[in-house]
């Protein structure tokens, strides 16, 4: 006896199977008898897919939704205006299903990202190319595409066809004539360097870092901000801030320090660069060193401009601080007009004027009387102990604290004009810190001078013996 199965009324099919119907849809594309019939299975496709409802569209994704729109796609090519709504109904439920999780969009790139991102960049080159003839919005909602691919934050090991997506992407910026795709291309590379996995490999992958370096000299401000963003990226692995500086003579020096005469937001990338391969020990020289302190004068040409941004300003005096050791103090001392800008700006009431006190500090920590930039250092701290803001006057009195540790230096001290007036000002001060440490300094210039003095004579009657 047969039992016959009859339909339930109120029935709710699960999600996976809601899932399966979905995708049969795509499926049925793939079989239809001719174009006109596969484009009325698209448009019924994009109405089924068009939803806000993250859970579903992960679940589309992981049954090969994208992978199924990926072959529809490459079936259009070379014919993308001729199946132009066939492809914007394409493009469509994709962005539809890119509505998805953080973790489902990552897990898609790695196994259609790369087929993805090359056939996108295709269609955008000869839609491009085309001009008015060619179809605009199959052209922008390919970008919105690439856009979204973009957010993904994926190892590349991870991803299937690595290789192949860098060299084309590689093969666009040095070959393609189309700044859009130019663009585009340097954009998804500036993605893919963002995360810490993929530093190292892209540094050294063939071709990849002369393409940015064609980049950063496009006529297109968008494409000289990406190459700033992807050389500021992978400048964050410490392996490869040695190689930025110290290879083919600097070059990635000069280039930073072109891009960062650019847009706000080149300039910006350019400066968090310069931080960067700034907290190096072995760069710090390389880079005082640079061109008669080209670097030195960008920097403080930043930090003192009216017009950018004023955390801009402070980047600029924090990698001047950065740069500052016992073995670049004192030229950076010497560098015309530095001190004379950094205790300006110390003399402000916002937070530049801590971080330009803080710069003078470490250059009073290593330069001592035998330098040629000492009494202007001193001249620094005088004008700094009429500052306004409590912290910098705590980083003028550790300053001060610093040179009089010395014998030689106290002499230097103790005979420069003005330098015990400014003390007993700051040993007048409200602040505590400030107050006492003043008040060291001001015992330790009174209450050993006579024992400065000897020293000075004895070490005088040594080196004459």
């Amino acid at each position: 006896m047969s039992i016959r199965r009859t339909r339930v009324i109120g029935y709710i099919p699960l999600d996976g199977q809601r899932a399966k119907t979905r995708i049969s849809k795509l499926l049925d594309v793939t079989r239809a008898k001719n174009n006109n019939d596969r484009l009325k299975l698209l448009i019924a496709a994009a109405k089924e897919f068009n939803h806000n409802d993250p859970r579903k569209h992960d679940s589309d994704i992981k049954a090969g939704a994208i992978a199924f729109l990926c072959s529809i796609l490459r079936s259009c090519s070379p014919y993308f205006i001729a199946r132009s709504k066939e492809i914007q109904n394409c493009l469509t439920i994709i962005l539809c299903l890119y509505r998805c999780s953080e973790e489902r969009l990552c897990a898609s790139f790695c196994t259609d990202g790369s087929t993805l991102t090359l056939d996108l960049l295709e269609l955008i080159e000869i839609n491009y190319r085309l001009g008015k003839r060619g179809d605009a919005k199959s052209l922008v909602l390919a970008q919105n595409v690439i856009y979204k691919l973009c957010q993904a934050r994926v190892p590349l090991t991870m991803v299937r066809g690595q290789e192949e997506l860098l060299s084309s992407l590689v093969g666009n910026i040095n070959g393609v004539t189309g700044r859009f795709v130019m663009h585009l291309s340097m954009k998804m590379i500036a993605s893919l360097s963002e995360h810490e996995h993929n530093k190292l490999v892209m540094f050294a992958f063939p071709g990849l870092m002369e393409s940015i370096a064609v980049g950063s000299s496009h006529m297109c401000e968008a494409v000289r901000e990406e190459s700033a963003r992807i050389v500021m990226n992978l400048a964050l692995e410490a392996r490869n801030k040695a190689r930025l500086i110290q290879g083919n003579n600097q070059y990635w020096l000069d280039a930073v320090l072109a891009l960062s005469r650019g847009s706000s937001v080149a300039k910006s990338y350019s400066l968090q660069t310069l931080g960067c391969l700034a907290t190096s020990p072995e760069n710090k020289v390389i880079m005082v060193q640079h061109k008669n302190c080209v670097v030195l004068d960008t920097l403080l040409q930043v930090a003192t401009s009216r017009i950018v941004p004023s955390q801009d300003c402070i980047n600029a005096t924090r990698i001047i601080c950065n740069l500052i050791c016992q073995a670049t103090a004192s030229e950076i001392g010497r560098h015309p007009g530095l001190l004379v800008t950094l205790s300006s700006l110390a003399c402000r009431e916002d937070k530049l004027a801590v971080v330009a006190a803080m710069a003078v500090k470490k250059i009073a920590t290593y330069v001592r009387y035998k330098d040629s930039c000492h009494q202007e250092l001193l001249q620094t701290l005088v004008t700094m102990s009429y500052g306004k803001v409590t912290e910098v006057l705590k980083w003028t009195v550790k300053a001060f604290y610093e040179q009089a540790s010395f014998p030689r230096n106290r002499v230097k001290m103790i005979a420069h004009k003005g330098l015990l007036t400014a003390l007993s000002v700051l040993s007048n001060d409200k602040n505590d810190f400030v107050r006492e440490n003043a008040e060291e300094v001001l015992n330790a210039l009174a209450g050993k001078f006579v024992n400065a003095l000897f020293f000075v004579f004895r070490s005088e009657n040594e080196s004459n013996n």
